[in-house]
């Protein structure tokens, strides 16, 4: 029996077909859990990783094995040489802001209208933010921002109560003048 570096055809791991196969079920996979909101690579290598599922040829799986597997199928668009990275963020960024919108629109129901008193309400109700902390006025800027852009959100976001300040004070000075 020769022992060349070629691939053992007796061996079906590694044929090429059982990598694709086992490429569409790691895509079919990848799929199902985009849509339940996994989003970035990493949580996609992470979720797969907790499930037990092996990459095509054993092991973990990684933030580079998932990107480079989409790029080959063409299920991610290169773009100057890497993955589209920067829609991925949008969509991780997305996916984290979705959840927030029927409290904010509960608040602001409620009469919590600048960006600090909505901040205090969800530290006080205990709320964690997407980032994991406490709440702060622009944390809450940014997700109304995001919000109101996936039209989650009807109006404009509103200010912090202190530039607001700023805004009326500066309107008695005018009208003073």
């Amino acid at each position: 029996m020769a022992q060349g570096r070629g691939r053992n055809r007796s061996n079906p791991r590694s044929s090429s077909s059982s990598k694709e196969t086992a490429d569409a079920r790691a895509v079919a996979i990848a799929r199902r859990l985009t849509a339940d909101g996994f989003i970035s690579r990493r949580s996609l290598a992470d979720e797969l990783n907790r499930r037990g599922i092996p990459r095509p040829r054993g092991g973990r799986w990684h933030y580079t094995t998932i990107v480079r597997m989409l790029t080959r199928l063409d299920l991610v668009a290169p773009a100057k040489g890497r993955a589209n990275i920067a829609l991925a963020h949008r969509q991780a960024a997305d996916a984290r802001a979705r959840p927030f919108a029927p409290i904010i629109r509960e608040l602001q129901k409620a009469g919590f209208v600048s960006t600090g008193s909505i901040a205090r309400e969800l530290n006080k109700r205990k709320v964690p933010s997407p980032g994991g902390g406490k709440w702060r006025s622009d944390i809450v800027i940014r997700l109304l921002k995001r919000l109101e852009a996936l039209r989650l959100l009807s109006g404009r976001c509103t200010t912090s109560g202190a530039k607001r300040k700023r805004a009326m004070q500066s309107k008695r000075g005018a009208q003073e003048a």
